[in-house]
Parts: C-alpha cells; structure tokens; sequence
C-alpha cells in the first residue's frame, strides 16, 4: 500500500505542476494575442470612443437645425403665398370685375 500512495502522490505533484504550467502558458499566450490584436487595431486608424462621441453629439444638433429651419421655411413660404396672393389685384373681386363677369357675352 506504500507503494500506491507514493506513486499516486507523485502523480498528483506531476499533475498540479503540469496544471501551473499550463496556466503560465495560458496567460502567457493571452498577453501575446492582446499585444497582437492591439498592434492591429493601431494600425486601423479607428476612432476612439471620445471622437466617436463628439461627432455624434455634432450630428445629432445638426439634424435638430436642419428639422428647425425646414420649418421655419414652410412657415415662410407660407407667408409669402399669403402675401402674394393679398397684393396681387388679377385674384381680388373688384366690384367692375363682379359685373363683368355677371353680365351675359355677346
């Protein structure tokens, strides 16, 4: 009986020691791939969270702009058409105009 657990000791040494190892080389090869991947994404040029940020906040007030004079230039069309329609003499009814237009063609 000696004999087993002295080999199944050794075994577990093996054992735990090989698990060490590997988690070393686990941990290892994880800061090698971050490294990597982080010399990859520095040469893409990409935006950082904060400029990203920015030029959407910048949009976003452009957009609310842009919807705020669409509607400032309807309201002024509008007026326009009113105002054009009030000054122009060939839509309004004169009374002559009435009569003529009442009074039979012949």
């Amino acid at each position: 009986m000696q004999i087993n657990n002295r080999l199944l000791d050794d075994l577990t040494r093996v054992t735990n020691s090989a698990l060490g190892t590997m988690t070393g080389v686990k941990g290892e090869v994880d800061a090698l791939v971050r490294q990597q991947f982080e010399k990859i994404l520095v040469n893409m040029d990409l935006v950082t969270r904060e400029e990203f940020d920015v030029v959407r906040d910048i949009a976003t007030k452009a957009t609310q702009r842009n919807d705020a004079l669409v509607a400032q230039l309807a309201t002024l069309e509008d007026r326009l058409s009113n105002l054009e329609t009030a000054s122009n003499p060939a839509t309004k009814t004169t009374p002559k105009a009435a009569k003529n237009a009442s009074a039979p063609k012949g």
